[in-house]
């Protein structure tokens, strides 16, 4: 494992972290290697081109941007449709092998129900993919809130998601830590008010780091990280 790298930015957030608020493909569950193989597996019968670098620009965000990149490469297919038989492809593929957890994610949420932390998932697949996905594993009555792209007017890298995922939690954002694997919802955390915290997966989230309160090498790191956070906020408080 990569020794830990925390990027602290100004105190610009003196709130004790009351809400945690995750992403869900590449934070807690290792499936955007999953789609990355369906994309390209169903690329000789669909007909559409797709590369390396449009996967990353599509990572994390909501319809609206992942359907300018793909439409403005491929004119004669529409996204939506796309992924739609990208997804059912997928949801074949974890029906038969299961949904892989990130290193972790068991330990993360039970230290957070112990500690009274509230926890949503705001994510840009649709509300009834996430609850699918959580069912698959048997954590869907893990979190509090569960905010699916599908249920916002602008997707990631927009902030309403995790606006929403807070306000849904009965916090503020800046009471809440967003925890995220690409540029996309790093820059939807920040915009949002949140603290935010970078778990690299497929993206190298480096060139990002001024969007950040701290990148983590794994989501083992996570209750660490709080820990301290919410110490040095009570001292500087007391």
């Amino acid at each position: 494992m990569e020794k830990l790298e925390s990027i602290l930015k100004n105190d610009m957030h003196p709130q004790e972290i009351r809400g945690v608020l995750f992403d869900m493909d590449g934070t807690l569950f290792d499936t955007e290697r999953l789609y990355r193989r369906v994309w390209y597996e169903l690329q000789p019968t669909r007909g559409y081109v797709i590369t390396d670098e449009m996967l990353d620009q599509m990572r994390g965000a909501g319809l609206t941007k992942s359907t300018a990149v793909f439409e403005a490469v491929n004119p004669n297919h529409k996204y939506p449709v796309e992924r739609e038989i990208r997804m059912q492809r997928a949801r074949e593929i974890i029906e038969k092998e299961g949904c892989p957890k990130k290193p972790g994610l068991d330990e993360t949420i039970a230290w957070l129900q112990e500690k009274e932390i509230k926890t949503a998932i705001g994510s840009s697949s649709m509300r009834k993919q996430v609850l699918h996905y959580l069912s698959t594993v048997h954590m869907e009555d893990c979190f509090n809130a569960i905010i699916g792209g599908d249920m916002v007017e602008h997707g990631k890298p927009e902030p309403d998601i995790f606006r929403l995922c807070a306000e849904t939690l009965g916090l503020r954002p800046e009471e809440c830590v967003v925890v995220e694997d690409s540029a996309n919802g790093l820059r939807a955390g920040h915009a949002a008010g949140c603290y935010v915290i970078g778990i690299p997966d497929m993206n190298d989230l480096a060139p990002y780091r001024e969007l950040c309160d701290a990148q983590l090498s794994s989501l083992d790191q996570l209750i660490g990280w709080i820990e301290a956070k919410n110490l040095e906020i009570s001292q500087k408080t007391d």
